[in-house]
């Protein structure tokens, strides 16, 4: 199963293939921001991936344009479209 790994924090978590990363952080007991609850609305839930972005889903178009809208980078992923497939280590601003 993969580990995802958040940092600064280096908690580490083993999540089932398909886990979005909301859920994985949520599971590991860090805060995730959030005003849609992971409905893929607000884009809140970006995380920066600093290693394994080729095991994550992929980036689908709405996922873009929120990132896009925000003005986050393309690297950012909005963490409740965002599948763990494989080891991946993550990080937001407010950890």
């Amino acid at each position: 199963m993969p580990i995802v790994t958040f940092f600064p924090s280096g908690k580490t978590i083993e999540v089932k293939a398909g886990t979005p990363l909301f859920n994985a952080a949520i599971d590991a007991g860090l805060p995730v921001a959030s005003s849609c609850s992971a409905d893929n609305v607000c884009g809140r839930c970006n995380m920066q991936v600093l290693h394994g972005a080729e095991n994550l889903s992929f980036q689908e178009a709405l996922e873009k344009r929120l990132l896009h809208r925000d003005k986050k980078p393309d690297t950012d992923r909005i963490s409740c479209m965002a599948q763990v497939m494989g080891d991946c280590t993550v990080t937001t601003t407010y950890w």
